[in-house]
């Protein structure tokens, strides 16, 4: 393994052989050239947490107690992911993420930078959500989806920038979402359409 800085590492934390943690960030980027590693800020790893082999986690990632991760997932600068999390296998996080706690994160997911996913939410496998309306062209502000409390997204849903998901919301597997889900409602489809809503049994809050 190979570990930066001033990264932390919590009790009876599995760290994997081939896993990197407290890689520097972009801020950190003349501290890499310079090779002047014990200056970097570092990771925080929580206790009781796995993290599997090729995981790389930059520095001023904060990961909470219980965290899991598959293998060869990335988790960037100044994204916090809290307690009992799951990161699946392939999962690529960018920096400056809120990802809440008892989130499961399925294999091959995308989050980009400024995303905000609250607590026991689920992602299914190669979720694509997305931060940049113009892809590249012009000077704007990079805002990801927002995903509230217990929604559910199935595997293969693209959402767009600055959509938020409400509250134990369902996206269908495959489904493009443009606008805004509520709360409670079931959307499939391109582009994405209320088709339902969570039977009341099946609702969590």
């Amino acid at each position: 393994m190979l570990i930066y800085g001033k990264s932390v590492i919590g009790k009876n934390t599995y760290i994997a052989e081939n896993a990197v943690i407290g890689h520097p960030g972009k801020d950190e980027k003349e501290l890499l050239l310079a090779r002047r590693f014990d200056e970097v800020a570092g990771a925080h790893i929580g206790n009781n947490c796995i993290i599997r082999d090729y995981a790389v986690i930059y520095s001023n990632a904060k990961l909470g107690d219980h965290v899991q991760t598959g293998h060869h997932i990335l988790v960037r600068e100044y994204t916090t992911i809290g307690e009992h999390t799951l990161v699946g296998s392939g999962t690529i996080i960018d920096d400056r993420c809120k990802i809440g706690s008892h989130v499961s994160i399925q294999s091959m997911v995308y989050i980009p930078t400024n995303t905000t996913i609250e607590d026991n939410v689920f992602v299914g496998p190669r979720v694509c959500l997305t931060n940049d309306k113009y892809m590249g062209r012009g000077n704007i502000n990079l805002i990801g989806p927002h995903i509230k409390q217990f929604a559910r997204i199935g595997g293969n849903a693209t959402i767009l920038p600055g959509v938020t998901i409400g509250e134990d919301a369902v996206v269908a597997a495959g489904a493009v979402v443009t606008k805004d889900v509520p709360q409670y409602a079931v959307v499939a489809g391109v582009p994405a359409r209320v088709i339902g809503e969570v039977p009341k049994e099946h609702r969590k809050i």
